[in-house]
Order: structure tokens, then C-alpha cells, then sequence
């Protein structure tokens, strides 16, 4: 009785550590950037590119996002001083409200004019399925969205390969491979 047991749970573990490594690239759904254009995750999918930092933010958060916002743009001056050329891409926690003018806007307020920014809303079901994707936790409390400070590196294939989860830790460490 106990071997079933054992071999159902190697299979959980398995499944579960494909999920993980799973690439944002491939999920569905369709977003639209600051733009108004329609994007496909997909479309960011380059192998032989710059890497690719992910965070989700939307754009009425006052805590956790300016906090990954400081830490995104010391990542963006890090890189800098290297002269590496990464790409950003910030997904909506709130596809409900964040629309391109209001992308736009957060953009402005942030003296932000590079182009290898983009930001996406997505459907609630495609920005579920980027949070489920990236190990994003949020939740709501008393009408307001909450969630975790997380940001990401992708590997070449779309697949999460370094984590910043920490406000302290180095933004460095999500530049080297």
C-alpha cells in the first residue's frame, strides 16, 4: 500500500517542478501593451536575445510596486554601468483596470521613455495564468489588491531562472546567468 503512495507523489513532485519550469512564452491569452496594440506573449520569445526581467505590477499600487519599481530601475542603471541590454516586461495584477493610457501615464510619472520597456494587461484568466506561471502571490484585502514583491529573470526558453523576492537582495544577481 505504501509503494502507490510513494510513486503518486514522485508523480505530484514531477508535475509540479514542470509547472515551475514551465515557459511564460507559451501561456495563452492575448494582451494589450501601453500601445493599445494587441501582443501575444509569444512574441517576446528570443532565444538568442537580451534577457528578459518580469514583474507584475498594476498601476493604483502604492506599496509593493514602488518598491519593485526602485529596484527595477537600479536593475536598469546596473545594467547600465555593465552596458548589458536587458528587456523588462511588466504585467497588470489588475487587468480589470489597468488600461494603455494609464500604462502610459505610470510611464510618464516615471521619466521612462526606453524602449525596452513594455507593459501588458492581459485578461483575468491570461494574467492568472502569468501569476500562476511566475509564483506570484496576491490576494485581495478590503477591496484593495495585495501581493508579494517577486521579480523574475527568464531564461532563453521563457522559463523563470533566477528570483527576486527579497527587497535587500542584490538586483546584480538577476544579470548574471
Amino acid at each position: 500500500m505504501k509503494r502507490p503512495l510513494l510513486v503518486l507523489l514522485a508523480g505530484v513532485c514531477l508535475l509540479a517542478g514542470q509547472a515551475r519550469a514551465a515557459s511564460l512564452w507559451a501561456l495563452p491569452g492575448d494582451f494589450i501593451d501601453e500601445q493599445g496594440r494587441a501582443r501575444r506573449l509569444a512574441e517576446f520569445a528570443q532565444p538568442e536575445g537580451p534577457p528578459t526581467v518580469v514583474a507584475m505590477e498594476y498601476t493604483e499600487c502604492r506599496f509593493v510596486c514602488s518598491i519593485a519599481w526602485r529596484r527595477l530601475s537600479d536593475l536598469q542603471a546596473e545594467a547600465d554601468r555593465r552596458g548589458q541590454v536587458v528587456r523588462f516586461v511588466i504585467l497588470s495584477l489588475d487587468p480589470t483596470h489597468d488600461t494603455p493610457a494609464l500604462w502610459r501615464e505610470y510611464r510618464q510619472m516615471r521619466g521612462l521613455r526606453r524602449d525596452n520597456w513594455v507593459f501588458l494587461t492581459g485578461s483575468r484568466a491570461a494574467t492568472d495564468l502569468a501569476v500562476q506561471r511566475l509564483g506570484v502571490r496576491w490576494w485581495r484585502y478590503d477591496g484593495a489588491i495585495m501581493h508579494d514583491f517577486r521579480i523574475v529573470r527568464l531564461d532563453s526558453q521563457g522559463r523563470v531562472a533566477k528570483v527576486l523576492d527579497n527587497y535587500d537582495d542584490p538586483v546584480a544577481a538577476l544579470l548574471t546567468p
